[in-house]
This record gives structure tokens, sequence and C-alpha cells, in this order.
């Protein structure tokens, strides 16, 4: 009895140790299977690191948010703007809005991807960017170590820089009398994205004004009125300097730290009569019978060129209303044609510094095809200065010239013709040795005009002038001279 009670709880223990090992075992089985089925999770990123929005682009951009693996969990995630963005949230447009703490994007299970729209608004210039990060997601979704963040680069309109503008850069008002004022000439004055008041600054000798009335050397004008639409303004020339001159200048107009605008402005002042002398005047008053000038005027008149064939003299001068030379006297005729044919001077105080002019009545009857002179002054040496040259333009007219040999003529301005009487007046500039000359067809004035025919660069080398010349040649050039008047202003070389 006691043996089989023995063994009886012998069999009991063992029993208890099996079933406890085996519910062990069980349990550790169910362990290892849960372990070994977990749930997908996966990553979430953006498609790419960056994109681009072109200007005016009409159509949003959709931007992907890919993932790894489809969700077996609902997830979230966070998109958000980063401080480094550089547009301002009223230059563009989210589709679901982004508010500035973020937007929480709800990733239901199974999804694969989500996206969102941006749209640029087009109301701004250059290219600016949008930062997007991805952060903080949830349900165990984690985000990709790649493309965590997107730079959207959106393009506006081109860059417009402030600025001043004008209508013109030149303002040329021509001719002024001394003492007067120009007529006036308008021009507009818009601005670009201006931030200061616009001055309107006229140098010397001009003015400005906004109504065509009232005319100072500066203007002020608010910058939005000038940012609003063009306006007018005006702009005349004074010619108050008290010498016959050019004159130049501007007209700026500043605004703050904008480029300036500055027209170019300039107008010529004339009519102020210079006082001067009358050194020689030659009306040719030697009697009332046609002969030639060694007859008339022996000992006036020298000849330096050619022994025969003497210029002839008319008893009946040139009319030419207004000059002081006019109708007085007779006349000579530089008559060419074939045979040794004299050339004439005649001495008048020398003239070495200022100013010298010369005026005459021309009248041409003939003129070769090539360039011709039969007339000027000359220097103490016997060289040439301010020499008149005549020549037919190829369609029956004479041309007039002047120049102090052949490689510095210049031809006047204008169209002529033979058979009329003009009044030619020459000038030479001692100071800047430039030789003009002067065409008239209307009576003079006091004022010396302008602007000359022609003018040309003779050089200041001339020392001084002291006789004038009538030249005459072979071919057929014919001119009939009258009214000789030499002086040191244009006033008293036309007798006002």
């Amino acid at each position: 009895m006691k043996l089989m009670s023995y063994h009886s709880s012998r069999i009991k223990t063992f029993t208890v140790t099996i079933v406890m090992l085996m519910g062990l075992m069980l349990q550790s089985c169910t362990k290892d299977k849960i372990s070994a089925t977990p749930i997908n999770i996966g990553t979430v990123r953006f498609a790419a690191n960056a994109y681009t929005i072109e200007n005016n682009t009409a159509n949003p951009l959709v931007v992907v948010l890919p993932l790894s693996l489809p969700l077996e969990q609902d997830a979230t995630v966070l998109v958000s703007i980063d401080n480094s963005s550089t547009i301002a949230s009223s230059e563009y447009a989210i589709s679901p809005a982004i508010p500035g703490s973020g937007f929480l994007v709800t990733l239901p299970k199974g999804s694969t991807e989500v996206s969102f729209k941006v749209n640029s608004l087009n109301n701004f210039e250059g290219e600016k960017t949008l930062v997007l990060g991805l952060s903080s997601p949830t349900g165990g979704l984690t985000v990709s170590n790649t493309n965590a963040t997107a730079v959207i680069n959106i393009k506006g309109n081109p860059i417009i820089y402030p600025e001043i503008q004008t209508s013109t850069t030149i303002l040329d008002f021509g001719n002024a009398i001394s003492g007067t004022n120009s007529a006036s000439k308008s021009y507009t004055l818009k601005g670009v994205k201006l931030t200061a008041n616009v001055s309107i600054t006229a140098s010397a000798n001009f003015e400005v004004s906004l109504n065509n009335i009232t005319f100072t050397n500066s203007l002020a004008i608010p910058f939005a009125t000038v940012n609003a639409a063009p306006i007018t303004l005006y702009a005349r020339f004074t010619a108050l300097t008290g010498i016959n001159q050019s004159v130049s200048g501007t007209i700026t107009h500043s605004s703050g730290t904008v480029a300036d605008n500055a027209i170019t402005a300039s107008g010529i002042e004339y009519g102020v009569a210079l006082p001067g002398v009358l050194v020689m005047k030659e009306d040719f008053n030697y009697g009332t019978a046609t002969s030639t000038l060694d007859a008339v005027a022996p000992g006036i008149w020298s000849v330096f060129a050619g022994t025969v064939n003497p210029a002839v003299y008319l008893s009946t001068g040139l009319t030419f209303i207004g000059y002081a030379g006019s109708g007085v006297g007779g006349a000579i005729v530089s008559e060419n044609g074939a045979g040794s044919r004299k050339d004439y001077f005649r001495n008048f105080t020398s003239i070495s510094s200022g100013v010298v002019y010369a005026a005459q009545l021309i009248n041409v009857s003939a003129a070769n095809t090539t360039i011709d002179f039969f007339m000027g002054m000359r220097d103490p040496a016997g060289g040439y200065i301010n020499r008149i040259n005549i020549k037919d333009d190829g369609s029956g007219k004479p041309t007039f010239a002047i120049g102090k040999n052949s490689s510095t003529v210049a031809t006047a301005t204008g169209t002529f013709s033979y058979g009329t009487t003009y009044l030619l007046v020459t000038k030479y500039d001692f100071n800047t040795g430039i030789s003009s000359l002067f065409v008239l067809n209307a009576a003079p004035t006091r004022y010396e005009p302008p602007v000359p025919n022609a003018t040309t660069n003779v050089g200041t080398n001339v020392a001084s002038v002291l006789n004038v010349f009538v030249r005459q040649n072979t071919g057929v050039l014919t001119a009939t001279i009258d009214g000789i008047r030499i002086a040191t202003s244009w006033k008293d070389a036309v007798g006002l």
C-alpha cells in the first residue's frame, strides 16, 4: 500500500509539470505568431523637392505627397510654410488653405498619396519662393529622409524699376533776338513707381512752366500726380546773355534716389549790334560812261596778276533794298574768258583781331560746272581769305561757297538763280578761325543772322587782312560786283 501511494503521488506531480510546460509552449507559440505579422505603416514625402510656376500660369500646380506603402490604418501629417519663404500670402493661393500653424493632412487607411494645389495670383514682380515642409506625422507614419521639404519657385511679372520718363531728350528753341524769349515748346513727364516728389530745374537761360503762362527756373510736382498719368510741361529759351552766340543747357527732372532725367536744351541768341567801324566802302561811283576799271580808278585799284583784258566798268550799279551800297554809282564785271585777264586789289586799313566783315552785291550771269573763285580778301603776303566761290549745280542754277583754299570750301545752303542780285556777306573770326558766308535775298537787318548759309574752319594763322580783291579767270564765270563794304561789325557792313 505504501508503495502504490508513493507511485501515485509521483505520477500526479509529473502530469502537472507536463501540463504547465505545454501551457508555456502554447503561450510562446502565440506570441511568436503575433510578432510575425506587424501593421504596415510606411513613410510620406513630397514627390519632388523643387517646383516652378511660370508667370501668368492659369492652371494650378498640383503638389503630390506619395506614401511608400498603402496605409493599414488612419494617419496624419502636418504641411507647414517655412519662414524662409519670400512670397507674401496675398501673392498666391493654396487649396486647401494652409494657416500659419500649418495644415493637418488626414490620410485615411488604404491611402497611397494625397495632394493639394498652389496658384500664383500674378500680382507681384520678380521671382519668389514658397517653401513647404512635412512634420508631426501620427498613426505611426514617418516623414521620409528625402524630399521632406519642397521649394516652389513662383515667377511674377517682369520687375519694373522706378523711373522718370519724358517724351523727348532734346529741345531746340531756334533763334531769339537778344532780350526776348523764344516761342515755348511742350513735352510730357511721366513717373513710374516714384516715391518722392519730382523737382524740375532749368539751367541758366531756360525756363519751365505748367500752364505756358508763368515760367520759372524750377518746379515741384507731387509724385502721385506724375505716377497717375503723363502731365504736359512747357519750356522756353531766354536770350539774355547779351552776346550773339549759341546757348546750351539742361532741364533736369529729379525724384529722390531715382536716376535723373535731363533734357538737352539749346537756343541761339542774336541781334546784339556790336560796335564797329566801317573800314572801306566801294560803290564804283566813277562816272556815267562805260569803261574799264583801269581807266576810271587808277591808283585806287591795283593789278596783281594778268596783263590784258581789264575788268569792265558799268555806269549803272546794282540795287538791293535796305543795303547801304545799293544804287550808288556804277559796278564792275568780272568777265572770264581766254587771254591774260587782269586781277585787282584795293587796300584798306589792316585788321588783325576780332572779326572782319566784307559785304558786296553780286549778280551772276554764268558759271562753270567746276568750282571757281572770283573775289575775297587777302593778307599782307597776298594769301587769300574768305574766297567767294561759284559753281553751276548742273541744273542751271548757281551755288555759292566760301573757303580759304580748295580744301576748306563750304557750300552755302539755299537755292539761287542766275540774273538775280544777292547781298553776300563774308565774316572771318580771328579768335576761332571760322569763316562764314551769309547769302541774303531780302533786306538785311541790323542784327547778324544767327545761322550762316555756310561756315568753314580755315584756322587762326591769319595775321591780318588788308585788301579786297577781284579776280578774272578763263572759263565762263561772269559776275557783276557792286557796293563793297569792309567793316568790323555786321551793322556797319550792311550800313544800318
